[in-house]
């Protein structure tokens, strides 16, 4: 039913969410009203459009051409464990504080889903400190560098994530295995915040090392995320009902900081000079600004 009415609501009131950026001025429509919503939705406005916009060659390749370059493989590899682990998290939190003890916490269907609400206020404050955060890296780094900005110094914000990540998962894994409440809310509270912090950096400065590549850039880090976390439920709660929650979370926490030495420094150290190749599809974000 709820895919319904979303389906509903983008026939009849969305419009098409494609925006082309390269285009000086955008053709006038050849229809309007209930003709060019119909168009639309059945592809005669994107066949009228195709010969302003890139060729088939270019889209089918536009996400090859991202993932490969260095600059953005590493980060985003390294994303993809930071990410991962968090959907692990999810889907073993569930099954611990729903089982009787001495192997879990016994909680009631309601309590588990209003524990819940721990992640979903950690993002929010991720989400609202990463916004600031970022703006303040990027203002220092412009002045510091007389106007200019550079992507990189965008991965500053990773190195506070990653205490506050190793923070929040060793204190998980011991709530989850001494089987302690205040430890298992703030431990999961404190990760979910570093995630999103994390993911904040890494989002900013992929966006701004491939500017005319947004939708390929959203495309390629989802995909990673995925990929990098949805097979974590397969394991995560056999190794922790073996070995313990606080060994499985901190093995996980290291992994994750193993990945962080070898991909951040590098990127940061050698971003600009993985960009000389990109010149086709770099441009300057701003006015003032220079991304490499």
């Amino acid at each position: 039913m709820y895919s319904a009415i979303v389906l509903l609501l983008i026939t009849f009131f969305m419009d098409e969410t494609m925006y082309d950026r390269h285009l000086t001025s955008i053709p006038s429509r050849t229809s309007t009203g209930l003709r060019y919503r119909f168009e639309t939705l059945i592809g005669i406005t994107g066949y009228k459009m195709a010969k302003y916009r890139a060729r088939w060659s270019e889209v089918l390749w536009a996400s090859l051409d991202v993932a490969w370059r260095p600059q953005f493989f590493f980060v985003v590899l390294f994303e993809a464990f930071v990410f991962g682990f968090s959907i692990g998290i999810n889907t073993t939190n569930v099954v611990f504080m729903g089982t009787p003890p001495p192997v879990g916490f016994g909680w009631s269907p309601y309590a588990v889903a209003a524990a819940y609400a721990t992640p979903i206020i950690a993002v929010f404050v991720g989400e609202f400190t990463g916004r600031y955060m970022n703006d303040f890296i990027m203002n220092l780094n412009i002045r510091r560098n007389d106007g200019f900005f550079e992507a990189e110094s965008r991965l500053w914000a990773c190195y506070v994530a990653m205490p506050l990540y190793i923070c929040g998962f060793l204190t998980l894994g011991a709530g989850i295995q001494y089987l302690n409440t205040a430890a298992l809310i703030m431990g999961w509270g404190i990760a979910f915040d570093a995630i999103t912090l994390n993911t904040v950096a890494v989002y900013a400065y992929c966006n701004d090392s491939f500017p005319r590549r947004a939708g390929e850039v959203s495309a390629l880090l989802n995909f990673a995320r995925s990929i990098g976390g949805f097979a974590v439920a397969y394991f995560q709660v056999p190794w922790a009902t073996k070995s313990g929650a606080l060994v499985v979370f901190g093995t996980e926490a290291a992994l994750v900081i193993a990945m962080f030495l070898i991909a951040v420094p590098m990127t940061q150290l050698k971003g600009s000079y993985f960009r000389v190749s990109d010149i086709p599809i770099i441009t300057s974000t701003s006015l003032n600004l220079n991304i490499g």
